[in-house]
């Protein structure tokens, strides 16, 4: 296990089994459908994150794992603009919607894959003279910065 996975395991970690099991298989899921990306996690205030995007930004990810102590919901920072015949994303944000998932299948849905790539089509299309040339995934550990005393 390489550093960056032993930092996310950690990370994991406070989290059930259950929990920690289904947000690995989403990684590996959207890993796999996200190529090339930067995958970045670190912890919120509420929640352990991992998003996907072009850049090193957090805003610029596409969609983001957040989970929750008790479930794990697929953010689209740009929801809003997406559209959605089948009702599927969920909030009221003037930019963010988000996805239910309770199981992988939720997100291998054709609806949900239909969703996932306008966002990452929309997000590469407001980033493209950031993005640079490369393949695969990089995982990008996020740190917060300690508050001034």
């Amino acid at each position: 296990m390489n550093d960056t996975e032993q930092q996310i395991a950690e990370f994991l970690r406070p989290y059930s089994a259950e929990i920690q099991s289904f947000a690995q298989a989403l990684r590996a899921y959207l890993k796999k459908e996200t190529k090339p990306a930067f995958e970045l996690a670190g912890m919120s205030a509420q929640s352990f994150n991992i998003g996907y995007g072009f850049t090193t930004t957090a805003w610029d990810c596409y969609c983001a794992i957040i989970v929750y102590r008790k479930h794990i919901n697929i953010s689209l920072p740009s929801g809003a603009s997406l559209s959605d015949p089948e009702g599927l994303l969920h909030g009221t944000g003037s930019r963010i919607r988000h996805l239910k998932v309770k199981e992988l299948k939720d997100v291998q849905t054709p609806a949900v894959r239909q969703v996932l790539k306008e966002a990452r089509k929309n997000a590469l299309f407001l980033v493209r003279d950031k993005v640079s040339e490369r393949s695969g995934v990089t995982t990008v550990i996020k740190t917060r910065k300690a508050k001034p005393d």
